[in-house]
């Protein structure tokens, strides 16, 4: 940790995105990766956390997964069986341990960003148990296979990734859809385009994760993957009724009794 870093505290947090925002994502910048999510539903956002901000959550995610980390090795029949196997934090800890990654979630530098991207207004999670979770891959095979998600969009903070030599890259599958009685991952490869994106740390991706069928490729060998995936709604999202079959089962829901 760098003596900048070590004075960040969660107040910082906006601010510190803010300015970074400024300088590294401008109107031409900006109209890209606008035009590259209405394509693909999926934009990598290159550099989107700056090194200082990247290093103090890496050390805040990294602690709380020391201490609390839960190992799963699952299959999930409402995504056709495919698996998870992973280790994983959720919010009830981070909400207490984690301050850093509550203010980047509640950053409204970061919903001002993803909503220009997405080109709507996208709010925090009104499920407090996906606001945010930490998962990490470190062994030969750790994956977190062909998925949906309930809500309309998520954003992913990248604060370890290894080369994707060794796996955990991500792929994507836009413009299918979850029926969650039916399930149909292998349909969905068959008739659509599978698009592979690297990453690297500091680096964020989103996703319109309720139509776009994603993965995180298998780690091999020695690589690691340490991520903070965080949940947006849209508008439409806020008065629908969600369920979190798949959230719960891995990262444990929230304590919060106001959902």
């Amino acid at each position: 940790m760098t003596n900048n870093a070590a004075l960040i505290t969660a107040s910082d947090v906006n601010g510190r995105l803010a300015g970074h925002v400024r300088e590294n994502f401008g109107p031409d910048r900006m109209a890209e990766l606008r035009e590259k999510f209405a394509s693909e539903h999926v934009v990598v956002l290159n550099g989107l956390c700056p090194q200082d901000l990247q290093e103090v959550i890496k050390d805040e995610a990294c602690a709380i997964m020391d201490r609390h980390g839960t190992t799963h090795d699952l299959v999930f029949e409402i995504t056709d069986n495919t698996p998870r196997r992973m280790t994983t934090v959720g919010q009830p800890v981070i909400k207490d341990e984690g301050p850093l990654i509550d203010a980047f979630y509640f950053s409204p530098t970061l919903l001002d960003v993803c909503s220009e991207v997405v080109g709507e207004q996208v709010h925090t999670c009104p499920y407090a148990g996906e606001h945010y979770v930490i998962s990490r891959l470190d062994k030969s095979g750790d994956t977190h296979g062909w998925h949906w998600d309930d809500y309309t969009y998520g954003i992913i903070l990248v604060l370890e990734a290894p080369h994707y030599t060794e796996g955990g890259f991500i792929q994507a599958v836009p413009h299918t859809s979850w029926d969650k009685e039916n399930p149909d991952v292998y349909g969905a490869l068959l008739s659509s385009q599978v698009r592979s994106y690297a990453l690297e740390p500091g680096d964020a991706y989103l996703v319109k994760t309720n139509t776009t069928m994603h993965r995180v490729f298998p780690i091999r060998g020695d690589g690691r993957r340490t991520i903070v995936n965080m949940t947006l709604a849209s508008t439409a999202d806020l008065s629908m009724p969600l369920t979190h079959e798949t959230n719960d089962a891995l990262f444990g829901g929230t304590t919060d009794p106001r959902g």
